[in-house]
């Protein structure tokens, strides 16, 4: 029996995408369907999109209920007078079949004003990649607004975009303002504030099922955009160290990135929740004699008030992420 704070599971909410593949049933094991979902949104407090608890006491339970009724228990002290009763976060797998759109979204600033939302400031961790694929961050060259304005005007924006050939256990970190989109035959894992704004700018011209194409944001893009050439959105760590090491730490959320080798690794923050992201193999978690198991593309939280948690899979690796 489980005691009443416990790492928790969630049932995935799927989505499916314009851009959406098989990926999320055929590699992580999402689904059954064969619908081309894009996203599978794996930890979300957003109003309408509520994760559900689905293992122990608390199950059947949304997670805005748990952070309602016991915010600083699920969140952590520091956590909860910083943001009361809103999980701050909204973690994410994307599996892109076709490109995304081109796009960039608010910081807080603006999303506050304009939608009474967080701002989206996130992080990518590549777990599949297909042989050609790339993602676009950035410009390749200097930009103004003018000169935005010019390549929106001339249809040319495309030219002027940066792409990054990636592979699997490649890292970026896409702050608010930045524009940026995903590319075909890339999967991911995303970390997030929890707001769901997009400015898109630009998208292929491409048509939905029902002839339309897809709005655009540009008017509000232009506000948002950042045009600085800050190349800090590559994050570079050590790929066969063993153990824990930062990918981001950031005053939205802290990535770590676990090795685990023939040992054991420990979560006892009590400040904030962590949550785990499987990225390959097989983990276990133990809290309170109480072991759960974690596969590739699976997802829990840990809340601030568990008692620590033990987690062994030699040769397995995670994101640990917390505030």
């Amino acid at each position: 029996m489980h005691n009443t704070w416990y790492p928790l599971r969630f049932k995935p909410i799927l989505k499916e995408k314009l851009w959406g593949g098989h990926q999320l049933r055929d590699l992580l094991h999402k689904t059954s369907k064969a619908a081309p979902y894009g996203e599978s949104w794996e930890i979300s407090d957003l109003p309408d999109d509520q994760s559900i608890v689905s293992n122990g006491v608390h199950i059947g339970k949304t997670l805005g209920e748990l952070n309602n009724a016991f915010a600083k228990a699920v969140l952590g002290q520091k956590v909860a007078a910083h943001y009361g009763t809103k999980f701050p976060l909204l973690i994410k797998f994307i599996d892109a079949a076709d490109d995304l759109s081109v796009q960039l979204h608010p910081n807080d600033a603006i999303a506050e004003k304009e939608h009474d939302s967080f701002g989206k400031t996130e992080m990518w961790y590549i777990v599949h990649a297909e042989p050609s694929a790339q993602i676009i961050v950035g410009f390749n060259k200097a930009m103004t607004a003018e000169r935005f304005e010019k390549t929106i005007t001339e249809n040319t924006l495309t030219q002027d975009l940066q792409y990054i050939p990636v592979k699997a256990g490649d890292a970026f970190f896409i702050d608010a303002g930045l524009i940026h989109a995903i590319g075909k035959g890339v999967v991911l894992a995303e970390i997030q504030q929890t707001s769901d704004i997009t400015y898109r700018v630009y998208d292929y011209e491409r048509k939905q099922q029902d002839g339309t194409y897809r709005d655009l944001h540009i008017d509000q893009a232009k506000v948002a955009i950042d045009y600085s050439e800050d190349t800090s959105y590559i994050l570079d760590y050590n790929r066969e160290a063993v153990g824990a090491q930062p990918l981001k730490h950031s005053r939205y959320f802290k990535t770590d990135i676990v090795h685990l080798a023939t040992a054991f690794y420990t979560v006892s923050r009590t400040d904030s929740f962590t949550i785990i992201i499987a990225l390959n193999g097989t983990l276990t978690l133990i809290a309170s004699g109480v072991p759960e198991t974690l596969a590739k593309g699976e997802t829990i939280l840990i809340p601030a008030a568990c008692e620590e948690v033990t987690i062994t899979g030699s040769g397995s690796k995670f994101l640990e992420v917390y505030l």
